[in-house]
């Protein structure tokens, strides 16, 4: 029971990490209705922007952290602004092939700017393991990484439904030519829909550096499990990518532990199949007809 318990534990903390990055696919596919393939390596933008701003500078962490989102935001506007919304007026099919190479193009990008070595984050509060009880124990990081996502939820759903721009994404949702004609300006609202996904990933990337290694290639592969577990909630719906972040996370782990570690990834595409199986809009998604 133990094992089972502190398997649970982990696999929440990891879902949390696979969940904040899913919301960051799931708030521009959900209010623009385009997807961004690059978000994984956004979030690899914004760890090694945390890296070089809190280890590499020695600046304080809420200030690194600041910076990194701030600069983050930047680059996926410039790309949003430069190559996304000239391709988009072409057709969104284009824009989701773009996406893919730009995901490629930062990568390589990031390896001229902060080179080819791993380096690793320290710990931002000790690497001692809190004990739950005498069997059960969680590393503190992983706790934070809980409570972050927590935040970045509550936050949201604040956002969404309880401000004048979050109503006017909400608008835009269900149809962005009537949200215009109402008078809600769609390029402000893509604006911001994009700062606040890469804010989503910059943050992930900052607070999961100390459990990653700082790699140029660790956003493909988290990057993949998030837009699996958005897939999986249902692409587009908010409450769908945390059940499907947590889910993959507690998945990944139980396998891992209770079948075989070597074939820890492949257990999120099998589960993504058989969801896929059974509700092809996802868990939570809703059955409808898109037109691309």
């Amino acid at each position: 029971m133990s094992i089972l318990i502190q398997c649970l534990i982990s696999g929440i903390s990891v879902g949390a990490i696979y969940a904040i990055i899913a919301l960051a696919y799931t708030i521009l596919f959900g209010t623009l209705k385009t997807a961004n393939f690059a978000m994984g390596d956004i979030y690899m933008i914004g760890m090694f922007l945390g890296f070089t701003f809190y280890v590499t500078a020695a600046l304080p962490f809420v200030i690194a952290l600041i910076l990194s989102i701030i600069i983050t935001v930047i680059v996926l506007l410039l790309l949003e602004r430069g190559i996304f919304r000239p391709i988009l007026k072409v057709s969104s099919l284009y824009l989701f092939i773009t996406t893919i190479g730009m995901a490629t193009f930062l990568r390589n990008a990031a390896q001229l700017v902060f080179g080819t070595e791993a380096h690793t984050f320290p710990a931002l509060f000790g690497s001692t393991p809190i004990k739950i009880t005498e069997n059960i124990s969680i590393m503190p990081q992983n706790l934070i990484i809980i409570g972050v996502a927590v935040i970045l939820v509550a936050a949201l759903f604040i956002f969404m439904k309880k401000t004048k721009t979050g109503l006017a994404m909400s608008s835009v949702s269900m149809n962005a030519f009537a949200a215009s004609l109402m008078g809600v300006n769609y390029s402000k609202i893509t604006v911001i829909t994009y700062a606040i996904a890469a804010a989503l990933a910059s943050i992930a990337g900052v607070f999961t550096a100390p459990i990653y290694t700082v790699t140029t290639t660790v956003g493909a592969s988290i990057g993949l499990k998030a837009l699996i577990a958005a897939v999986m909630g249902g692409f587009g719906n908010s409450a769908g990518a945390i059940l499907g972040g947590v889910l993959l996370g507690l998945i990944e782990t139980l396998g891992a532990t209770y079948i075989s570690s070597a074939y820890k990834d492949a257990f999120a595409f099998i589960f993504l199949i058989i969801i896929l199986f059974v509700r092809p809009q996802g868990i939570l998604g809703r059955k409808s007809i898109f037109k691309v």
